[in-house]
């Protein structure tokens, strides 16, 4: 299903913000921690065999898909939102001449067939989500997967919600919309919509290294700043990760990885 429509959460997944994310993130990532945090997900799946057929939600400009295609010979889907992520993952597929079959639209949208898919992948993506739609898609999730199929998410996570966060992060999360869990909250969210022999990482600990080698990278590149980069747009970014680092040693804002199994 292709949705006409643009998503791009006030501004956040505009196309030049795209491009600043990526000089941040990584070539074909706009969410921290880049191929660094794939290759982490990638590793805890194990056995990823060739021809795996993955679903990646939230696949944004392509990075993600394009590993699992060429490292392991997966056969990915990806979904989107944003037209503008969308335009830019279909138009470096083409260029790659590869067949990611990426999807214009919501996931909840969307409809596979039975056991479609031997692995559902998702990072940064599902805290968009209310509790609700979390709860119904990893219901339907269940349905798309095969017998022995498996699903990981890599997610912002906080404090457990019993627990008292800053200001700073209380209105980062309203200002963007975003719901947060514990990770361990977030594990309970799976193993309520059935998944089996859920684990979950709280990698808040490699998350903030890799917030602080992304920031540490983004001033020696852009130090001079190049005459493209607007001034506003590089002191935000640097607030930004700032806010970010602090948030995360304080233990407010925290990373999880989380993993369940149909079967």
């Amino acid at each position: 299903m292709v949705m006409e429509g643009r998503w791009d959460n006030k501004g956040q997944y505009a196309k030049e913000r795209i491009k600043l994310y990526e000089q941040i993130f990584g070539e074909g990532y706009i969410s921290a921690g880049g191929h660094k945090t794939m290759e982490q997900m990638c590793a805890l799946l194990k056995n990823l065999k060739k021809n795996a057929r993955v679903l990646d939600i939230g696949s944004g400009i392509g990075g993600g898909a394009f590993f699992l295609e060429s490292q392991y010979g997966c056969v990915v889907t990806g979904v989107d939102l944003c037209k503008d992520i969308y335009s830019i993952a279909i138009d470096r597929s083409t260029t790659r001449g590869s067949v990611v079959n990426f999807l214009l639209g919501d996931i909840l949208d969307m409809e596979f067939t039975p056991k479609s898919f031997d692995v559902i992948m998702s990072r940064d993506t599902l805290l968009h989500l209310p509790e609700i739609k979390k709860r119904e898609l990893f219901a339907r999730c269940i349905e798309w997967l095969d017998d022995n199929g498996k699903i990981i998410i890599g997610d912002y996570c906080r404090r457990p919600k019993n627990e008292a966060i800053c200001e700073s992060f209380e209105a980062y999360i309203a200002e963007r919309g975003y719901d947060l869990h514990g990770p361990f909250a977030y594990g309970k969210l799976l193993e309520d919509a059935g998944f089996k022999k859920v684990v979950t990482w709280d990698v808040s600990g490699d998350f903030l290294e890799l917030l602080e080698v992304e920031l540490e990278r983004f001033r020696e590149e852009h130090n001079p700043r190049p005459k493209h980069f607007e001034k506003d747009d590089f002191e935000h970014f640097e607030k930004s990760w700032l806010k970010k680092i602090e948030w995360v040693r304080n233990g407010d804002m925290r990373k999880g990885i989380l993993y369940g199994r149909r079967g």
